[in-house]
């Protein structure tokens, strides 16, 4: 039986200094992530204990909206554990195996973009006017998959969201707001399609998966066991959850821990 464990990154199971939360002091935080030799990303000593004590015995499948070059600066997660084979980043558009992208997997993802007329060139003309916006301070593309906006979150407002989510769901596209970013992802690049693939490709029999955000919420449904950190985007969807997805107690940094606590009972 081969229990695949598929989880998202960022606040999820790990944290920057801005959403790791107040209730860990500095000597139980671990960085798993830096930048120009600066701490970046962070979990708790025992957070990262129980990861590796997970990824020694069952598969882990990082699942990330990160680049392929952003996922790899995350050097202090597998600092004692094996990199996992696959990987899942840029939301879903590639997949890497053993380091390198799949060109029969991101080929599919072209292909649909272009016949969805869901490709960058479609979405920054009409980002144009939203440059002058207050709340907009940057423009961003993750190389030539998906655009996201770095705004101003305290002019950022929920009918700015929904404005921009309700023009951009009519053609195709998803939008997820995570902290100072909001990102307007074409439908076809999706967490849950590229982890069934990596599900049929070794031939996984159960998935436990988790994931804080929009981006994250049909994966976490579709998957055996899911989790959902308390303080994530996905639980502001509505509606009551199915039994075998289950909210964390804890947010922050803790909710990490706490996941991980649960999927190591969840193995025993």
């Amino acid at each position: 039986m081969t229990i695949l464990f598929a989880s998202d990154l960022d606040r999820t199971l790990i944290y920057s200094k801005n959403s790791r939360g107040q209730e860990v002091g500095e000597q139980d935080f671990a960085a798993v992530e830096w930048v120009d030799e600066k701490p970046t990303a962070f979990m708790t000593n025992k957070g990262l204990q129980l990861f590796q004590q997970i990824a020694s015995s069952i598969t882990f499948l990082p699942v990330t909206t990160r680049t392929a070059e952003q996922y790899n600066r995350i050097t202090g997660l597998f600092h004692t554990a094996e990199k996992p084979k696959y990987a899942i980043v840029s939301n879903g558009a590639v997949i890497l195996e053993d380091g390198n992208p799949l060109a029969e997997w991101s080929d599919k993802v072209i292909a649909q973009m272009q016949q969805d007329l869901t490709s960058i060139e479609h979405v920054l003309p009409q980002l144009d006017s939203y440059k002058k916006n207050k709340f907009v301070l940057k423009v961003m593309q993750a190389e030539s998959w998906f655009v996201y906006l770095i705004i101003d979150e305290h002019t950022f407002s929920v009918e700015d969201f929904e404005n921009l989510s309700e023009i951009f769901y009519q053609q195709g596209f998803t939008l997820s707001h995570q902290g100072r970013k909001v990102y307007i992802m074409p439908t076809c690049i999706n967490k849950s399609t590229a982890l069934q693939f990596v599900k049929e490709r070794i031939a996984a029999t159960t998935v436990i998966a988790a994931g804080d955000s929009m981006l994250d919420y049909e994966m976490v449904l579709k998957a055996n066991q899911g989790f959902i950190p308390s303080h994530g985007e996905a639980i502001l969807k509505g509606g009551d959850l199915p039994s075998h997805v289950s909210i964390t107690n804890q947010a922050g940094v803790l909710a990490g821990e706490e996941i991980l606590n649960k999927v190591s009972d969840y193995l025993l």
